[in-house]
């Protein structure tokens, strides 16, 4: 399944492509193509995520939840990479922008902008991760599925799998929920690996624009 079929089954990010992509160009005044670009991305970003995350979060009942993930799983690497891509290159791109704000004395939109970008950003990657554990966890029909769940209530939903993405993120390590499959350690690794990258980032950032506000 090529990546225009995926980008059609996903309404909610292609629309939410569209409006970030209009944004960045049509957004009045001249501005640095630094900054167009975070504007657009945080369209799409603030766009996108209330509503795939209100997906997740539904009441959306196992069989179409194991419909929609299989349907999903062989376009997830190109949409994890891109999204992957696009959280790091915002992360350049603020720092471009900060670098311009200080230098021209306007501090205070830049770091606005940054703080919504980093919080978007970050937030992008485990709910991608989290639509990309549900694919491999129903991409077999049956047997070991890779993520085991504590407890009895029934098939996960897309908030159990958001609730182990998130703890990934933010901590770089696994909950509760016990990993039992060589593919979905592998997926598990390559989210905390990212995780580790991009939360040093963000640290980074953050003390970065600190020593600005204080210059």
């Amino acid at each position: 399944m090529n990546l225009w079929t995926q980008l059609h089954m996903r309404r909610r990010l292609t629309g939410a492509l569209l409006a970030g992509a209009a944004l960045a160009a049509f957004w009045p005044g001249p501005l640095a193509w630094q900054t167009r670009l975070l504007v657009g991305w945080n369209g799409f970003l603030w766009i996108y995520l209330p509503l795939v995350v209100w997906m997740m979060l539904g009441r959306s009942g196992a069989t179409d939840v194991q419909k929609r993930a299989r349907a999903l799983a062989d376009g997830i690497p190109v949409v994890l990479l891109l999204a992957v891509l696009g959280a790091l290159a915002s992360l350049a791109a603020i720092t471009l922008e900060l670098q311009q704000a200080r230098q021209n004395h306007d501090a205070t939109a830049a770091v606005l902008l940054a703080l919504t970008t980093v919080a978007g950003s970050w937030l992008l990657l485990p709910v991608e991760f989290g639509i990309a554990y549900a694919s491999v966890y129903h991409r077999e029909g049956g047997g070991d599925h890779g993520l085991e769940f504590p407890g009895d209530d029934g098939e996960p939903g897309y908030a159990d799998f958001l609730y182990f993405s998130i703890t990934v993120a933010a901590t770089s390590q696994t909950s509760d929920v016990a990993v039992s499959s060589k593919p979905m350690r592998r997926l598990v690794l390559l989210q905390a690996l990212l995780a580790f990258v991009f939360n040093t980032g963000v640290l980074a950032l953050s003390i970065n624009i600190l020593a600005g506000l204080i210059s």
